[in-house]
């Protein structure tokens, strides 16, 4: 009860500043940036499909596809270019293994040229495995690097991604994670 309380309080107090003493900046960077009034969160939200391959214990390589919610990041942006917070839902089945990943992915993107951009970034996930029929969740770290077109409010990129992950629970057939790669593509649009 004493950890809820001081939680509580200690939202409460967070929740008293206003919007422009939570921004702040360092170095150039902008740490809350999200609070400001003139923060644009230029959402993109994408269609991913492409190719994952697990480990053998747990499948082989097989199509997979999924949803992507790409924004500017609202907890940090660099003085330049700019940080990228993709939210993504990924599905992959092979025979009888079926994996679900859920990721929070921040890329750090360069515009190359006009409307082409690259980034690369770490990330943390959640992972849902489902192998013979037994079933693991597992926390996950990746690191990735991604190249983004916009046309107009259209959106085409590419990612290529590895994932580590936690052992998964005794006696399934993923006991030594679910580790993976993924290399796909995306298709979206600018709101």
């Amino acid at each position: 009860m004493k950890k809820f309380t001081k939680l509580a309080m200690s939202a409460a107090i967070l929740t008293t500043f206003s919007s422009a003493s939570m921004a702040m900046s360092v170095g150039g960077w902008k740490l809350f940036p999200g609070v400001q009034d003139d923060f644009i969160f230029d959402p993109t939200l994408s269609v991913m499909a492409g190719q994952m391959i697990v480990s053998e214990s747990v499948g082989k390589a097989a199509l997979g596809a999924g949803l992507e919610l790409s924004i500017n990041c609202p907890m940090i942006q660099p003085p330049t270019n700019r940080v990228r917070q993709q939210i993504s839902f990924f599905n992959y089945s092979s025979g009888t293994s079926t994996v679900n990943t859920v990721e929070l992915n921040p890329h750090y993107v360069v515009e190359v040229m006009p409307k082409l951009e690259i980034g690369g970034g770490p990330g943390v996930g959640f992972v849902n495995a489902d192998v013979d029929g037994k079933t693991a969740n597992m926390a996950a770290v990746q690191l990735g690097g991604s190249i983004h077109y916009r046309m107009s409010r259209f959106f085409i990129g590419a990612e290529g991604r590895y994932q580590w992950t936690t052992d998964g629970e005794d006696n399934t057939a993923s006991d030594n994670g679910v580790k993976n790669a993924r290399a796909l593509v995306k298709i979206g649009f600018d709101f």
